[in-house]
């Protein structure tokens, strides 16, 4: 088992939750002593682990294609309401 801990003080997530480190307050402490400390603690428990530097360059390539693809469906959605309301705005004027 890997018992490496990571000493960033918080993480985000992609849902813009907020996770703080408790291996950055409480010092040098056991991994099963820190998870036994944060399930007594208010608040969702993330456990996680770093990818390889593989692995990061598959799951960025993955996002940018994800965030591409949202992108052009907002930018259409935006287009195709532009141009509904351009529609009605020239049915009342020739009213």
């Amino acid at each position: 088992m890997n018992r490496k801990v990571a000493r960033a003080p918080f993480a985000v997530g992609a849902d813009g939750m907020i996770f703080v480190n408790l291996a950055h307050v409480r010092g040098d402490v056991a991994v099963v002593k820190l998870i036994r400390e944060a399930r007594r603690m208010d608040g969702v428990l993330f456990l996680g682990v770093s990818v390889s530097r593989p692995e990061k360059d598959v799951l960025l390539r993955a996002l940018d294609s994800a965030g591409a693809e949202a992108v052009a469906k907002m930018v259409g959605l935006r287009l195709r309401e532009q141009k509904q309301q351009g529609r009605r705005s020239s049915s009342r004027e020739s009213r």
